[in-house]
């Protein structure tokens, strides 16, 4: 316990994470060590929601990029506007990923007047706007969840600080007598 009145409150919090798996009987524990293991808990929590919620924001921002690719690549394939992606293996593979991610294409269709096309772009396009919806909510709860990490942090030192005062107060009082 002497060794954390000179520990920073987020190596003791770090610390305090990392023993949450070896779960002590709480009715032998202090205020202080049950303050800690209660926001450490909190923390770690929000700390794996949070990787949870980035990981499928990544992967679906993924699908964007591609969905997009997609589109620059109907438009690059395009000539006197039509599109044959019959002999063009990238762009058949696009499309069909494309396909894959939601956007509706009919299967097999490798010849587009300029009306097909147009709508094989708006739809390919809708299907990326979607995700960037999804994708914007997302990010609003990962926002929210690492705002509420933060807020939990400081909850943790404002516990923290009167604790490590009161322990020096009556360590100072012990040794002036």
């Amino acid at each position: 316990m002497g060794e954390s009145n000179s520990t920073p409150i987020v190596e003791i919090l770090n610390e305090a994470v990392n023993k949450t798996e070896q779960r002590p009987d709480s009715r032998q524990l202090s205020v202080e060590a049950l303050a800690l293991l209660i926001n450490a808990e909190r923390l770690k929590q929000l700390e794996t929601s949070i990787t949870k919620e980035f990981t499928e924001l990544k992967a679906r921002q993924e699908k964007v990029s591609h969905l997009l690719k997609a589109i620059k690549a109907v438009n690059a394939a395009t000539e006197n506007d039509e599109l044959d992606i019959s002999k063009n293996q990238e762009l058949q593979s696009f499309i069909a990923k494309a396909k894959e991610y939601g956007a509706e294409i009919k299967d097999g269709k490798v010849k587009y007047n300029k009306q097909e096309r147009d709508r094989l772009i708006e739809n390919i396009r809708i299907t990326a706007d979607e995700m960037n919806i999804l994708n914007d909510m997302q990010l609003q709860t990962i926002t929210r969840m690492t705002t509420e990490r933060y807020e939990s942090y400081q909850l943790a030192r404002s516990i923290m600080k009167p604790l490590h005062d009161d322990k020096i107060n009556k360590a100072r009082a012990i040794g002036g007598r």
